[in-house]
């Protein structure tokens, strides 16, 4: 037993003696962090005074420096990609403003450039701008000259509000992007024994009754891919140095030569890089006139007779002011008197015939020959639009020992009628056409 205790008491004695041993080396590890740490802060203190203000002073320059880079590196973007320019918020001016002389300011910068003074800024700025908007980016101002914004486009290009063109009444498609790409769409075949809806079968059928076969209606693509056209006028000397006149005597006879271009292809366009007009469509409906070299109210009645009307549309008589005018005011009716005047104390009456209006013009062939009078429905014929007006100059280059200079603009777009051939009524015999005209007697 004695030994037993002794035992005990020795091993006790080891334990107590190993807790005190750990016990002192933990007092000691937890003074070790403390004692670092103020060594730490007293050397920083020594060198560079206080740390905390150092690092704030070393975390505001390195904000800095981020902010310059990131300026940097979009300002390089925008250098390296036109894009930047030609966004949705892109200036619709580009430094040009939108008074009227505008456009002259952007004629005078044109002839600037072309001869060899250098492109002026905004003239670069705007030139840049329409190459990405549009997707040209393989042309240039020196090979292709300068394209026009949009505003200046539509000044050469669009129907004034107080005029009237055929072009206001033909369906114009939506833009593309590109805008030059080509265009198709699908519409329903009418051509034929098809019909006038296309060949739709509307049927009547008893409860649990078999239909009968019938077939299906036909798809037709229609495909446009808009051609470049242009327009050119020469200037003297004398007039080129007056800029602002020579602009504002310009843009409306420019304007008004585009438009009756427009409307001699939409009527007697090939189709061969040009508008393909409807004097030549297939879907054509020649209506024989009663007396030879004449137009008689019966010729009148003969033709809106033959004219497609289902679903409405924008009617329009096509033919020539000189000859024809006085052929419609000697009109008569059966019992012979005058229908298209009273008399002759009263003024010319509205340009209408049986409700439909009168669209004098320059290009309908004379009275007495085929087409001299035609009835069309503008709704079937479509215009597609490119791209807007480019502005070149050649500096007086072609014609330089008589002084004078050439201005030239072009742009892009197509049309034609999107019937082909006459539509059969649902008697199975009867024709009708968006497109009608009085031909020689039968």
């Amino acid at each position: 037993m004695a030994d037993k205790d002794t035992n005990v008491s020795e091993e006790q004695r080891s334990l107590d003696t190993l807790n005190e041993t750990v016990k002192g080396m933990s007092g000691a590890l937890e003074q070790i962090p403390e004692t670092v740490k103020e060594e730490v802060e007293r050397r920083v203190q020594e060198e560079t005074g206080d740390y905390k203000a150092h690092y704030e002073e070393m975390e505001e320059r390195t904000k800095k420096i981020e902010t310059n880079v990131d300026a940097l590196v979009s300002g390089l973007q925008e250098l390296r990609a036109p894009g930047a320019v030609a966004t949705e918020t892109r200036e619709d001016d580009y430094g040009y403003g939108n008074e009227p002389e505008a456009l002259d300011d952007m004629i005078a910068e044109v002839r600037a450039a072309a001869s060899g003074m250098g492109t002026p800024e905004r003239l670069a700025k705007m030139h840049k701008g329409e190459v990405e908007r549009r997707a040209l980016s393989t042309l240039t101002g020196v090979g292709g000259g300068y394209w026009m914004r949009p505003q200046f486009s539509d000044q050469l290009l669009q129907i004034p509000p107080d005029q009237q063109w055929l072009s206001s009444l033909i369906r114009n498609l939506p833009a593309t992007d590109p805008p030059n790409a080509e265009f198709s769409f699908n519409a329903f075949d009418q051509s034929g024994a098809k019909g006038i809806f296309g060949g739709v079968a509307v049927y009547s059928a008893k409860e649990l009754a078999n239909l009968t076969q019938t077939d299906t209606p036909t798809i037709m693509t229609v495909n446009f891919k808009p051609e470049k056209t242009g327009a050119y006028w020469t200037v003297s000397e004398e007039a080129s140095v007056n800029t602002p006149q020579m602009g504002s005597m310009m843009q409306p006879l420019v304007n008004g030569a585009i438009l009756s271009y427009r409307d001699d292809k939409i009527q007697t366009g090939t189709g061969a890089g040009e508008f393909k007009g409807f004097a030549s469509s297939p879907a054509m409906i020649s209506v024989a006139r009663s007396v030879a070299n004449q137009v008689n109210y019966i010729d009148l009645l003969n033709m809106v007779a033959r004219v497609m009307s289902n679903g409405g549309g924008r009617f329009v008589w096509l033919c020539q002011r000189v000859s024809m005018i006085p052929q419609l005011g000697s009109l008569t009716d059966g019992a012979g008197q005058l229908i298209w005047t009273r008399n002759a104390n009263d003024p010319l009456p509205q340009a209408t015939l049986m409700g439909i209006p009168i669209f004098f013009n320059e290009i309908s062939p004379s009275m007495g020959t085929q087409g001299d009078l035609r009835l069309v429905n503008l709704d079937y014929y479509m215009r597609k639009p490119g791209m807007g007006a480019m502005m070149k100059s050649d500096n007086g280059i072609l014609n330089f020992l008589k002084d004078q200079e050439t201005l030239k603009v072009s742009y892009y777009d197509d049309g034609k009628p999107w019937i082909t051939a006459p539509l059969t009524l649902r008697d199975g015999t009867n024709t009708v056409s968006p497109f009608v005209e009085l031909t020689d007697v039968a």
